[in-house]
């Protein structure tokens, strides 16, 4: 991260970037570190979980991906084994911490005013304070390797990072190559799906015949474009 002093305004440096971890491709931001998204915020007891509220669901192409390696299958057995993971017929949901006393305390004692300028233009969910993926370690991140993380994990950027960006301009590739990416990996899970019922299998039923499907099964790559990476700028006046 760079610091830039011009008179008596202060630039904070940061950008957005592609990266790979095997042939599978992520959205990663340096300015994490000094998150300031409201969807950052943690009232639970992991603190400095950053934006890792969200309870993965883990498709059939995730688990495929896992079915190809012994990390993978270690990996995949970890997730299963969480005690609030729910296996589905076509893919496994892993749920996480979620301090439901903590939250019902907070929806009784909101005070509407007292809300800060970002919060207030958010219309969500307000759970997501108080929950915590099963894989996230206070203050480090994400203990899943980013090859086999859920596509929401990967692509995930919050607003007030897209907000910063340099140029608005620049961010349109990734927004668009995203939602190109989402399609294909929608378009694998429902071929993969449709296998498994041309064999009257899933995942509730017959795991590990599912897996050993998975395992046989070719596994297709998507040629994910170079993107160049985008500049944040935050600027404001050091005092009057």
């Amino acid at each position: 991260m760079e610091d830039i002093q011009c008179g008596d305004i202060k630039r904070h440096m940061g950008s957005i970037y592609l990266t790979f971890d095997g042939d599978v491709p992520r959205y990663a931001c340096t300015a994490c570190t000094d998150c300031i998204s409201i969807l950052g915020k943690s009232l639970c007891n992991v603190n400095n979980r950053g934006c890792c509220w969200y309870f993965p669901k883990y498709t059939l192409l995730d688990i495929q991906r896992m079915t190809k390696s012994v990390e993978g299958l270690n990996i995949l057995e970890h997730i299963k084994s969480q005690p609030a993971t729910i296996i589905n017929p076509y893919y496994i949901h892993a749920k996480g911490f979620f301090d439901k006393a903590g939250y019902d305390k907070y929806i009784r004692n909101e005070n509407k005013e007292n809300k800060t300028e970002n919060e207030s233009a958010y219309q969500f969910d307000h759970t997501i304070f108080f929950r915590a993926c099963p894989f996230v370690k206070s203050g480090y991140g994400c203990t899943i390797p980013p090859r086999y993380r859920t596509i929401v994990c990967n692509f995930f950027i919050c607003n007030e990072a897209m907000e910063k960006a340099r140029f608005a301009d620049a961010l349109k590739p990734y927004i668009e190559e995203r939602s190109r990416y989402a399609a294909w990996v929608e378009w694998e899970n429902r071929s993969l799906e449709h296998l498994l019922k041309e064999k009257g299998v899933d995942l509730v039923s017959n795991y590990e015949t599912v897996l050993k499907i998975l395992q046989n099964e070719p596994l297709d790559t998507y040629d994910f474009p170079k993107l160049e990476p985008v500049d944040m700028v935050d600027t404001w006046h050091k005092g009057a």
